[in-house]
């Protein structure tokens, strides 16, 4: 007779197993039935789907960006452009999951491992937003403003300034915006994290080892916790015809499946 299997994989056994909350519960909790993950590293040939199929991914795009896996890449990696052939001012390439899956009452945490070819005449963001359509969540950094009504995402904008923000957008009204002072580093990796509990959202950066920089803590009135988002990355190249690419080593979202 073969080994016994386990029957329920879901959180109230992992508390029967466990006894209770202790360091390990939170990391074997993920695999549960109970919480919602999605995780690419973009190992195969194409973006998910098939010759005739788009896969997964929604592109919404001025002109020509999109998102494509690159050769022979350690770890696999994809690459994200604000234009696939000839740059020009403005152009971009947003990338999403099809469908707004995800909401701020559930938890919801997206990390992306990402480096940029250049850190100039570029805007960048990540995290979540409620629109897979528009040309950015944040329409200008500066002021700030939003075209999105419900956002939380890392952005970075030369034609504010040279550091990443962390931005909210809850029901239209933008909080005051985190700006740890950190910068991208030319063609080098670092993670970005976004997580969302409720009304509140947490901004974390890690280094290229994978050594937190900062953390923002919980920020309040950062989104409305009960608004459909979906996980986000956008590129854009502010002036000129040099292309902008961002090249994207994984993708990792998680979320609650209740709110209970």
């Amino acid at each position: 007779m073969a080994d016994p299997i386990l029957l329920l994989n879901s959180r109230e056994n992992l508390r029967r197993v466990r006894g209770g909350r202790d360091g390990t519960y939170p990391f074997l909790e993920v695999g549960t039935w109970d919480t919602v993950h999605y995780f690419d590293d973009f190992l195969g040939d194409q973006i998910r789907g098939s010759d005739s199929t788009p896969g997964i991914y929604e592109v919404k795009t001025g002109v020509d960006g999109a998102l494509n896996i690159l050769a022979n890449q350690p770890n696999g990696v994809a690459e994200l452009r604000a234009s696939d052939g000839a740059g020009a001012d403005n152009e971009y390439g947003g990338i999403s999951l099809p469908e707004l899956a995800f909401t701020g009452d559930r938890n919801a945490v997206m990390a992306i491992r990402v480096a940029v070819d250049a850190i100039t005449t570029v805007k960048m963001e990540f995290g979540f937003t409620d629109a897979t359509d528009d040309a950015g969540a944040i329409n200008v950094l500066a002021t700030p403003n939003a075209t999105a009504s419900n956002a939380a995402v890392w952005v970075f904008d030369t034609d504010d300034n040279a550091y990443w923000q962390g931005v909210g957008v809850a029901a239209g009204t933008l909080p005051t915006k985190y700006e740890p002072g950190i910068a991208p580093v030319a063609a080098t990796f670092e993670t970005l994290v976004v997580a969302l509990r409720d009304g509140f959202a947490r901004f974390i950066r890690l280094d290229s080892n994978g050594r937190m920089t900062t953390d923002s803590q919980w920020q309040a009135s950062f989104i409305t916790k009960t608004t459909a988002l979906v996980p986000w990355m956008f590129v854009q190249l502010r002036t000129g015809t040099l292309d902008r690419n961002v090249q994207v080593d994984f993708i990792d979202v998680r979320a609650r499946r209740t709110v209970s």
